[in-house]
Parts: C-alpha cells; structure tokens; sequence
C-alpha cells in the first residue's frame, strides 16, 4: 500500500467514528471480502492479499459493536417500499464462492449472528470450470516451487516472448480475452487444472449454496466466468450478468435477483443499468465497487474492498467513511455514466 493511502488510514483512526457516521439517511456500510483463511490458498496466493480468522473475528466483533447488520433482503424491502434502514446498518458480502465459505466463514457468521450475501459465478459451481486468474496464481506457484528443465523453460519464455526477468510479469499481463493462454503454459508446464479442480474443489458445490439458503444466509449473481465488463460488448455485460442471476433464480427458486460486479463496474453504461433494473425480469439490486458512492439509481449501491490484512477494521471502515466525507464536500460522491 501506498504511503499516501497508509498516511490517510492513519489519519483516519484518530478521528471519532460518531462523526464520520453522520452520513445520508439509510446509508449502508457494504464491505466485502473474497477468503478468509489461516492456510496458504496457491489458487489465490498470487493475486490478493486476505485476511486470517483471528482478524476476520476481530472485523465482526467491531461492526456488531458498533453497526446493525442487515440481510440482503432486508435492503431489497427497502428499495421497493422506501423505507428506510436502521442507522448505522451493515451488510457483508463475499464473491466468488470460494470453499473457505463453508469450511470457514459460514461457521465463524452463524456463530457471531451476522447475515450475509455471496455472490457466485455460475461457470465455478460444482468446480466445474476454474477462473483463469487462478489458473495464472497457479502457474507462478508452479514456476516457483517446481524445478523444470531449461528446454521446457525456454519454451515458455519463447511462447510469452519474454526472460526468465520478465515471465511472471508476462502471466500476469494475461486478461479475460486472452485467458486461453493460460492453457497453453499450463501444458508447456505439465499443469493439469482438471485435477486441481477434482483434488482441492475450490469452489461451492450447488448443495453447498443449498444449505447456505437453508442457513438464512442470500446468494446472487457475480457473472458466468467473471470476466471484466469494460472488456465486454453490451450485448456480452448482458448476456454475463442474465444468465448467472437466471441460472441461481430457477435453480433455488429465489424470490429476489441481486447481482454483484466482478472485479469492477468501471465503464459500464447506463444502458445495461436501465436495461437491467426496468426490463423483463428486473434485477432488484446491483452491487458495484465504487467505494459507498451515490450512483444514478437507489438499487445501484457500491461496496468497499475490506480484506487487506494490512488495513486494520477500524481504519478501513473510517478510512471508507472519511473519504466519503471529502467525496460529499468536494461534489464527488456521485458517479457519472
């Protein structure tokens, strides 16, 4: 983290909390996470930074100290009918559908009496398909930890035209449209994913995401294969985000259709907004990652990275609310499409 970030969540602790909560009326504290585990994760390892169960139970502890938690539902009633939250109200989420959900913080949730939503990708179900970036965590962790011939390594500097310097910044360039790429390495390496998928399951299986429901907990869509949408053609974004809303609403037969952005919202039109929330079969609530600010819709609302291991609770929640503080005095809290 930067030392200008790291000066602001500084400077961000000394301030009252009290203060700082004094925001619009029904305001939301959405913070979200992807994993929570002590264990090394080599699918993740790669990519982010996540926080352990010590510091996941001391996040809970202070938003139930200090904020009310509210379920997914709950926020949806108030968009339809327009009554408003409790103050000071929180609702957690978790994308992607990892298995530390079931194995970790499902537990750790029930025990505390916190809700929470997780939103899924529809093509990782039933570790059916593997998400490409973790594919790529999986080839520097390959390439780090396994020893390989010079033949089979000038192979792969050769496919990346790259050097030895150069290839993990090489596989790290590899994007959505070029994910297939991480095939090819994969058997320039002798990686197999198909194994990795039946041997570790790093994701829910459907009867998981069952018994979640069953638990009182909320699911959601989160893409099929959680692309980045600015990389996609409106028809793509659509198409993306129906079909993996769709596919939990008729498999669990939902009451409601809640979506979450992968990775970002950055770019993406009000046309897929409209289309979405006034079309057939509206969606009732589309999460984004622009930080709690305003956006043209109430059922567009945007949530806060809270998992850096490094950002204590008390600095990432006054962090996120001070500078919603500035955003709001500086007429920069509304997001332009």
């Amino acid at each position: 983290m930067s030392l200008v970030k790291n000066a602001f969540y500084s400077a961000a602790q000394l301030l009252p909390l009290a203060v700082l909560k004094q925001r619009r009326p029904g305001s939301l504290l959405l913070p979200y996470h992807h994993l929570v585990s002590d264990a090394p994760v080599p699918h993740i390892k790669n990519l982010y930074p996540w926080k352990g169960t010590s510091d996941f139970e001391k996040d809970l502890d202070y938003l139930l100290r200090r904020f009310k938690p509210v379920t997914l539902q709950e926020i949806i009633q108030s968009l339809r009918t327009g009554e408003t939250l409790p103050t000071g109200s929180f609702l957690l989420t978790f994308d992607d559908g990892l298995r530390e959900v079931k194995e970790i913080i499902t537990p750790m949730l029930l025990r505390k009496g916190v809700p929470a939503a997780f939103f899924l990708n529809s093509a990782f179900l039933d570790n059916k398909n593997l998400f490409y970036k973790f594919k790529l965590s999986l080839i520097i962790e390959h390439l780090q930890t396994t020893h390989h011939s010079k033949a089979t390594l000038d192979t792969l500097y050769t496919h990346l035209q790259t050097d030895e310097s150069g290839v993990v910044s090489a596989i790290k360039k590899i994007t959505y449209t070029t994910r297939g790429q991480a095939d090819e390495i994969a058997g320039i390496l002798g990686i197999s994913f198909a194994e990795y998928l039946a041997d570790v399951k790093p994701f829910l299986t459907l009867d998981e995401v069952g018994t979640l429901l069953q638990q009182g907990f909320a699911i959601g869509g989160h893409s099929i294969d959680h692309p980045y949408y600015n990389q996609l053609t409106l028809d793509e974004q659509l198409f993306q985000t129906r079909q993996s809303v769709d596919f939990l609403v008729q498999q669990f037969q939902l009451p409601y259709r809640a979506f979450a952005f992968p990775h970002t919202d950055a770019g993406v039109s009000k046309i897929f907004f409209n289309t979405l929330l006034e079309g057939p079969d509206p969606i009732d609530v589309i999460f984004g990652t622009g930080n709690h600010k305003k956006d043209f819709s109430p059922k567009i609302l945007h949530r806060f990275n809270c998992e850096r291991p490094n950002v204590p609770i008390n600095a990432a929640v006054k962090g996120i609310l001070l500078l919603n503080k500035i955003q709001e005095v500086t007429k920069k809290d509304q997001i332009i499409r």
